[in-house]
């Protein structure tokens, strides 16, 4: 399933990535890593079955990231991690990763989502 992710402010929304994937495990981490190093359109997810404080880090990752804690679809914090040594903390239910830049003008109380694609190729 292809998903992308969409932020949303005052009613208005836009895409921020076109691709986006669920991190379950330390190899769909890994592998999402060298697809995020490889494309600025492309985020991972963490989901959570609850609300928790979440660590996230970029030591010993030559990326630097834009890290996005939410709580129920509401952004409650945004980090700016710089590659190597960079790590955040933030309190929610969901955690998104993007490279460097993506998420610039997200902030506080906006909402981010995932929203399902639809592929030209689909059989629906």
């Amino acid at each position: 399933m292809t998903v992308h992710v969409v932020h949303r402010r005052d009613g208005a929304e836009r895409r921020l990535v076109s691709r986006g994937e669920y991190v379950t495990d330390l190899g769909s981490r890994v592998g999402g890593l060298v697809r995020l190093a490889a494309s600025g359109d492309h985020a991972l997810v963490f989901e959570f079955d609850s609300v928790g404080d979440h660590r996230a880090s970029t030591v010993l990752t030559p990326l630097a990231l834009d890290v996005v804690w939410t709580t129920g679809g509401r952004v409650t914090r945004v980090a700016r991690l710089p590659k190597w040594t960079g790590t955040a903390r933030g309190t929610g239910d969901a955690v998104f990763e993007f490279s460097r830049g993506v998420a610039d003008d997200v902030e506080a109380g906006d909402e981010l989502f995932v929203r399902q694609s639809h592929s030209s190729r689909s059989t629906e």
